[in-house]
């Protein structure tokens, strides 16, 4: 198109390939450092894209994934409501129509996402947030003793029955951190 017409640069190499179906179109063990900012919403199947990344990466590479943060305080009211949760929502049938959601069609929570990172092979997992929502400050003096309370109940319960463990624990105990609950974004950072 016309826009991106004006950004091209012949010296640079671009390769398009489609996330869903192609593989990354480099050998193995080839980059020092991958990311992935803000693409994998927008994905089928997001755990390729990980194994990919994992694939491409060199030993002791490190590779950065960005997405919207489903378990911040607002996400979760609005799922609580509608079912959906921010930046996600109602979807159209059928690809040709416009997305009210911007091409959002899988939420990643950060639990997720560093299970994908952990089962692929990678290490050293950890996050960030990129920002804190101040919108949902009014919202934490309301809903955080009820999280801490019947978060720490469930987990509880889960310990018991086995799902939590040692293998997994370390990736479930930010779930209810102040980070989380009032991020807007999350930012996964792990090396292979």
């Amino acid at each position: 198109s016309g826009s991106q017409s004006r950004y091209q640069d012949k010296n640079i190499k671009i390769d398009i390939i489609d996330l869903n179906v192609d593989k990354l179109p480099y050998e193995d063990n080839h980059f020092d450092f991958i990311t992935c900012t803000e693409v994998i919403e927008h994905l089928e199947n997001y755990r390729r894209i990980v194994r990919e990344a994992y694939r491409v990466a060199k030993p002791n590479g490190f590779v950065v994934f960005s997405t919207p943060n489903i378990l911040n305080l607002n996400s979760r009211i609005r799922y609580l409501w509608t079912g959906f949760q921010n930046l996600f929502g109602p979807l159209n049938i059928g690809r040709d129509m416009l997305f009210s959601t911007e091409g959002h069609i899988t939420p990643v929570s950060y639990f997720f996402l560093a299970h994908a990172l952990a089962e692929s092979g990678f290490r050293h997992i950890d996050y960030e947030i990129d920002k804190k929502q101040s919108s949902a400050y009014p919202l934490l003096f309301i809903f955080y003793p009820l999280i801490l309370i019947f978060g720490k109940k469930a987990f509880s319960r889960e310990k018991r029955k086995g799902f939590i463990n040692k293998s997994n624990a370390h990736m479930i105990a930010p779930i209810n951190s102040m980070k989380m609950l009032l991020g807007r974004t999350i930012i996964v950072l792990a090396q292979k």
